[in-house]
């Protein structure tokens, strides 16, 4: 890894391309966006999915779980889709990750969000060496 000018250039293999490792280069932003979307909150453990969430055929399997047991989503659940991800983490866990975690009276304030059209995996940001 390497920065420079602020940009980071990174080693990572392409398994779509017969593993062949390739370099990438990002701003500083973009990088730390990327990175931090691998960073659970606290108190959160990462597993992964086997049996019937499994990656292969999920939908299949979840739609004969729900046929078996007579399960029927309710019109509740669908409102969940416009909920921003704090929101539904309030709903769904109680925990509010705009408190802060030291004191639990301070409020977090979004200052600013990065546009995501400005990093584009493609084209100029994407070099191989």
């Amino acid at each position: 890894m390497n920065l420079e000018n602020g940009y980071v250039t990174f080693k990572w293999r392409d398994y779509k391309d017969h593993n062949k490792e390739k370099f990438m280069t990002l701003t500083v932003d973009e990088f730390m966006r990327r990175f931090f979307m691998h960073v659970l909150p606290r108190k959160f453990v990462e597993i992964r999915y086997y049996g019937i969430l499994s990656n292969r055929n999920r939908s299949t399997k979840l739609q004969k779980c729900k046929e078996l047991t007579d399960a029927v989503q309710s019109k509740s659940e669908n409102s969940n889709d416009n909920l921003s991800a704090a929101e539904l983490l309030l709903k769904l866990t109680g925990i509010d990750i705009n408190i802060c975690s030291c004191c639990g009276k301070g409020k977090m304030i979004t200052k600013e969000k990065l546009d995501r059209q400005n990093y584009s995996p493609q084209g100029e940001t994407n070099k191989i060496a």
